[in-house]
């Protein structure tokens, strides 16, 4: 008959029948571990059916609302026993007066469907025996009377004893511990967890579509901090910047003074590049950590590799000194010009050697001037580079009070503001030093400002593009193509003019410097890039571009540090004046100044690309990954609480040690109304 039965792990309720019928068992196949009578009956009619000598209710099995649990149950296809008695061991439990094979459940396999079905929550507890003794008659579930094990009528309590207050006790008791087990059993704490697990990803969700929560926390790792990996490189730059520097040779001045309607040859004569050296020294923080100051020193360590001029070869120069010493003594310029013509250094261009002319050289003129009072810094030297070699007192914001003004400036040089324009807000160091921008300002690709101590004042960055800069995406700024416009055409540099008649201040495209420096000094775009055309043209050799001549900088959207960069200006100097060959008004080139941020080293660039699109792909998990998990979550949760309402718990016996109980679906409910009715 194992054979026969072999291909089905259970029993079916018609094979059941046929197989009880075919074969006279002592109950030969176990029924499940408890008997069921509905309305008051317990199932054995008497009807000749195979179940009759048994004391087992199996008609109450194959029919009404159990008929469905045993579909859901199935008989186990094993005959169980022990001994030569068939598992009846007469060992004093409950089991012994009905033939009923309970010894042989507790042992063997048949333990082992015990724990699984124990698992799978269709008996709970460990209890050797049945409760026939302690047995709790209930209403539940349409007036249902469980009997526990297969006991008959006579064994089942009286109504007397199941309304005693023994059993009310007992009945308390029961709906505790089934309270308590239903809140410690695994589907629920499953079902908790799945709540937890979807309102996180809702709440997460909600959090990154609707907040900046991510970036704010993001930008503020590059506060500036002795415990932050991005204080390290900020105090010694990864990468040193190139410095290239190109003279204007005036090539024909010996000719323009011989015929002055001639235009001025210039000739581009460089580059002469230089590695420059930043760093950052005597590093103080104030006591709560808001403002850290230092002082910048630059080196300079010159290339040749990369260079393309002679640092020994002469050239024809705007002579700063005499331009300087004219502005100086405008009103008294008659007598010194006499002074200046018998001591021969009334010439406006020199001769000198290109290395003299960027580094510094002994001039007579000058050191007259310096004996003149003056607010600007004094230097032993004139050069164009000597005034980079000192190096600047400079206090920043670390960005702990407001990332959005990370590393702008508080004072420089000991100074809170500058002292050169009419207004207040010319006058403002409130910029960037240029180390880092604000993170949060340049994701949302607001403009910026950076303090550039060439051009004495604030420079306005706004953004042009994105691009890649390193394999990284960035954020590309340009300055502003108003930042050197005349008031006349752009109102808002009305404060950066000292004139009081408009038609004085400089053209467009030229940014007058001379309240900084005290010599009539203007900075422009190279070979007068975006500049007006009428200031170029009296001089040939000029041939402005956009890709060459403009600024521009890359930056990191999310961590504000500059990817690429470079930096153009030219020095330029104004005949303030009608000098003999030189008119009033005119603009002499002097020199132009390039610098260009290298890439970076490959592991520090490395690090930055992973850096990069990890947050990126960070970002994309907590924007699409949180409301899909969310979903489904939600999906599961309204799935499992359908299930639970279909298939609830329903109260069957208990004693001191515990209580069983199984599933009760509506199937069962409709069963028992037509049963019961």
């Amino acid at each position: 008959m194992w054979r026969l039965l072999k291909g089905r792990r259970y029993l079916t309720s018609k094979d059941a029948s046929q197989f009880f019928s075919a074969h006279q068992y002592d109950f030969a196949a176990q029924v499940p571990l408890r008997a069921w009578s509905e309305c008051g009956g317990h199932g054995d009619q008497d009807d000749g059916d195979d179940d009759d000598q048994h004391h087992v209710h199996l008609d109450a099995v194959w029919r009404g609302s159990v008929a469905p649990h045993l579909r859901e149950w199935q008989v186990p296809l094993r005959t169980w026993s022990e001994n030569d008695d068939n598992g009846d061991q007469n060992d004093g439990y409950g089991d012994d007066q009905h033939n009923f094979h309970l010894d042989a459940v507790r042992r063997g396999s048949v333990a082992r469907h015990l724990r699984q079905w124990q698992n799978s929550g269709w008996f709970v507890g460990n209890i050797r025996r049945p409760f026939l003794e302690t047995l709790k008659h209930t209403d539940k579930e349409c007036r249902r009377t469980w009997l526990c094990c297969g006991g008959s009528e006579s064994d089942a309590p009286s109504e007397q004893y199941s309304k005693s207050g023994t059993a009310s006790a007992k009945a308390g008791d029961l709906e505790a511990n089934l309270r308590r087990r239903k809140r410690d059993s695994p589907r629920w704490r499953g079902l908790v967890a799945l709540l937890a697990a979807c309102v996180f990803s809702l709440c997460g969700s909600c959090i990154m579509w609707t907040t900046d929560a991510f970036h704010n926390f993001v930008a503020n790792q590059m506060v500036l901090d002795e415990n932050k990996g991005t204080f390290a490189w900020w105090v010694t730059p990864p990468v040193n910047p190139m410095f290239r520097v190109y003279i204007w040779n005036y090539s024909n001045w010996e000719e323009f003074q011989q015929d002055p309607s001639l235009k001025l040859k210039l000739d581009e004569i460089g580059p002469f590049a230089y590695k420059e050296i930043i760093s950052r020294e005597d590093i103080k923080f104030d006591d709560k950590g808001l403002t850290i100051a230092y002082k910048e020193a630059r080196k300079y360590e010159y290339t040749p590799e990369k260079s393309g001029g002679d640092l020994n070869a002469t050239v024809v120069v705007p002579n700063l000194p005499f331009f300087g010493a004219k502005a100086k003594l405008d009103l008294l310029w008659g007598p010194v010009s006499m002074v200046l013509k018998t001591l021969r250094m009334d010439s406006p261009l020199v001769t000198l050697k290109a290395q003299d002319f960027i580094w510094g050289y002994d001039d007579e003129l000058f050191r007259m001037s310096k004996l003149l009072p003056s607010d600007n810094v004094a230097m032993d030297r004139v050069g164009l580079l000597n005034g980079k070699l000192r190096p600047d007192d400079i206090t920043i914001l670390t960005g702990a009070s407001d990332i959005d003004k990370l590393s702008y400036i508080v004072r420089y040089n000991k100074k809170a503001n500058l002292n050169a324009w009419p207004e207040a807000s010319c006058n403002s160091f409130e910029g960037s030093d240029g180390s880092l921008f604000p993170p949060r300002t340049i994701r949302a690709r607001q403009p910026v400002y950076a303090f550039k101590p060439e051009a004495c004042r604030l420079v306005k960055f706004v953004h042009d593009k994105n691009v890649m800069a390193q394999g990284i995406r960035a954020a590309r700024y340009i300055v502003d193509r108003n930042a050197f416009n005349s008031p006349r055409t752009f109102k808002d540099n009305l404060c950066f003019c000292n004139k009081t008649d408009l038609n004085e201040c400089a053209a467009d495209g030229l940014f007058d410097t001379s309240p900084c420096t005290g010599a009539p000094t203007f900075i422009s775009y190279p070979h007068f890039y975006l500049t007006d055309p009428a200031v170029a043209a009296p001089f040939e050799g000029m041939t402005p571009n956009a890709e060459e001549h403009d600024m521009s900088a890359d930056i990191h959207p999310r961590l504000g540090m500059t990817l690429q960069g470079r930096s153009r200006l030219q020095l330029n100097v104004m005949v303030t004046k009608d000098l003999p060959h030189l008119r009033k008004g005119m603009v002499l080139p002097v020199a132009w100044f390039a610098e260009d941020l290298p890439p970076y080293e490959t592991g520090f660039k490395v690090m930055i690309l992973v850096a990069s699109y990890l947050l990126d792909a960070i970002e994309l998990v907590l924007l699409y990954v949180l409301p899909f998990v969310a979903l489904v979550t939600a999906v599961v949760i309204v799935r499992r609480l359908l299930l639970l309402r279909r298939a609830g718990t329903a109260l069957c016996a208990a004693d001191d040690r515990g209580a069983y109980e199984r599933p009760v679906s509506y199937e069962d409910e409709a069963a028992d109304k037509t049963y019961c009715s």
